[in-house]
């Protein structure tokens, strides 16, 4: 057998080997007052940048929900159910839908309980805020056993549930504008 020397390159590399093989332990001495700030200093970064990165996540989810209902009014817009002017009104088809699928004498028969939240709270009587207080209620409102219905219809007429929704609050918001005193809605 042959033994082949491979010289100064065999050596090199056994060393180099040897080098990356070696570990060392580094200890650094430090007292508990400022082992105490090097926590503080790394626990405080951590609740900071939770704490800026939930206000801008809080940002984007505003403008998420700021989405949806501009979302919404297009699809209602585009379906024909209410007009894009200001201020957003029915249309010959929105109203033709109230009628027909009962949502009119359903929130003819609730007027009271839909808006008794922002009654309660005392809320200003400007068409704006009147306008606002009717779409939250009716984004939020629980049509229970008329939701049935109330889908039947929606799907009849090509409309979104959404839109469905926006249709009863703009009734409702031009019921509650139309009693200028607002005696009968207390």
């Amino acid at each position: 057998m042959h033994r082949v020397d491979i010289g100064d390159f065999g050596r090199n590399l056994r060393s180099s080997l040897a080098i990356l093989r070696m570990e060392q332990n580094i200890i650094i001495y430090i007292g508990i007052y400022k082992a105490l700030v090097l926590l503080g200093t790394a626990f405080g970064g951590v609740v900071t940048g939770t704490w800026i990165a939930a206000s801008r996540l809080g940002s984007v989810e505003a403008k998420i929900d700021n989405y949806d209902l501009r979302l919404t009014n297009l699809e209602g817009r585009m379906d024909g159910a209410f007009s894009g002017r200001s201020p957003v009104a029915l249309s010959k088809r929105g109203r033709d839908f109230l009628d027909q699928s009962g949502l009119a004498k359903y929130v003819d028969d609730r007027a009271n309980s839909l808006l008794s939240r922002y009654l309660r709270t005392g809320g200003s009587q400007n068409p704006y805020d009147i306008q606002v207080a009717a779409f939250q209620s009716m984004d939020q409102h629980d049509f229970g056993r008329f939701e049935e219905q109330l889908k039947t219809s929606a799907f009849g007429y090509g409309l979104s549930m959404e839109t469905a929704r926006r249709i009863a609050a703009i009734y409702l918001r031009d019921r509650w504008l139309d009693n200028t005193t607002l005696k009968n809605w207390s």
